[in-house]
């Protein structure tokens, strides 16, 4: 019987990645693709090894000598500093895979060990995104970070004691490595008492950035000062309550700043606006979710907004807390509403307003909020 000929189809690489990418969410079928015929080896296991969700995968490959480290967790400072880096020729096979990965989820310390020992190597050549928990501060000889990188995704140890500058010198890495990082994600769930010296670094390309600094305002406070001179257009903050209400940062941030989502009290909301170097910003959320808060705090909050950014504000969004207000014995939604009033002629320029209030009780609606006042004329969405 004559042997049947592969249709002609197979023979083109582009429609091998194309069935190889229909696949992606399949990892068993991407795998028996991948060992069924030459023709769709690549094709697969580029997809399969495209999307990494941990560094495990890769210890099986390292050189013996570095998985002899790690199988008996030999990674004190004293062995580190003696260890030989294996010749190139024994990471072929880590190199065949790493090349491959487009996006990496690391949580593990094994990976910054590696990074460490072959210091003159990146790991991972063509990283597109990468999800990092800095379980311990990064050796400054290693190269973590390719330069291909567009998307990182940083933390650091949680809910421990953090006593060095970790993650503002891990951007710092990112600054020099990845000069065309494009997103930047901060989430930060240590108890840092770290004081950073970094000045403001240098991002051509970063345009988002978020923050969630969830216990400690002064590395907020860093992290602010270290990006603030970034071209950063859009930018979310978690934002703590802030002692005394202080934001110690001497000089503006974010001089490009379009975009503005915050999720915190209406002080620290307050502080950060009246620190931004933007002269245009265009939409602004503010989410206060849980903690009291007074109506100074508010009324100071919109002051702010209105003294800024009346001119330019097309977006504004405004989402008070249920909790309770101390030392005030009126509605709170209807005090905030009162403050908003007064301010409603300065915001001209105004497209979309969301106000989301606590209605424990009935709040009366002035005329300057409703379509037909004359006080908004480019108003187009007002929602409750």
């Amino acid at each position: 019987m004559a042997q049947m000929a592969s249709p002609h189809a197979l023979y083109i690489s582009e429609i091998l990645f194309v069935i190889s990418y229909h696949l992606q969410d399949d990892r068993k079928a991407l795998a028996r693709l991948a060992r069924c015929c030459h023709a769709f080896s690549e094709p697969a296991l580029s997809v399969l090894w495209s999307s990494v969700r941990s560094f495990s995968p890769f210890i099986p490959l390292l050189p013996p000598t570095v998985k002899f480290l790690w199988d008996h967790s030999q990674f004190d400072e004293v062995t580190l500093a003696e260890f030989q880096c294996p010749p190139e020729e024994e990471w072929r096979v880590f190199d065949s895979y790493a090349r491959r990965v487009r996006k990496l989820y690391s949580g593990s310390h094994g990976h910054q060990i590696v990074a460490r020992i072959r210091s003159e190597t990146t790991l991972f050549p063509l990283l597109r995104s990468l999800s990092l928990q800095l379980v311990e501060p990064l050796d400054m000889e290693g190269h973590l970070f390719p330069d291909s990188l567009r998307s990182l995704k940083i933390s650091g140890p949680a809910y421990v004691h953090c006593e060095d500058d970790r993650v503002q010198m891990a951007i710092a890495h990112v600054a020099r490595d990845a000069p065309l990082v494009e997103y930047l994600h901060i989430e930060d769930y240590t108890y840092s008492v770290a004081q950073s010296s970094l000045p403001p670094l240098h991002f051509a390309h970063l345009r988002a950035v978020e923050i969630s600094a969830f216990f400690d305002y002064t590395l907020l406070q860093s992290l602010c000062h270290i990006l603030s001179q970034a071209p950063v257009t859009q930018l979310k903050l978690e934002l703590p309550p802030l002692p005394n209400k202080e934001w110690n940062i001497s000089t503006p941030v974010f001089p490009a700043l379009i975009s503005l989502r915050i999720c915190g009290p209406p002080a620290s909301a307050e502080q950060f606006i009246s620190h931004l170097a933007s002269k245009s910003l265009q939409e602004l959320s503010i989410n206060h979710t849980r903690g009291p808060a007074s109506v100074a705090d508010y009324r100071q909050l919109l002051s702010c907004i209105a003294d800024k950014y009346s001119n330019t504000l097309q977006q504004l969004s405004l989402s008070l807390s249920q909790s309770s207000t101390p030392g005030y014995p009126y509605d709170l939604s209807q005090a905030v509403l009162d403050a908003f009033y007064a301010l409603a002629p300065n915001f001209s320029r105004l497209e979309t307003l969301h106000l989301s209030l606590p209605h424990n009780r009935y709040v009366h609606l002035a005329p300057e909020l409703t379509f037909e006042s004359p006080t908004w004329p480019s108003l187009k969405l007002l929602d409750f």
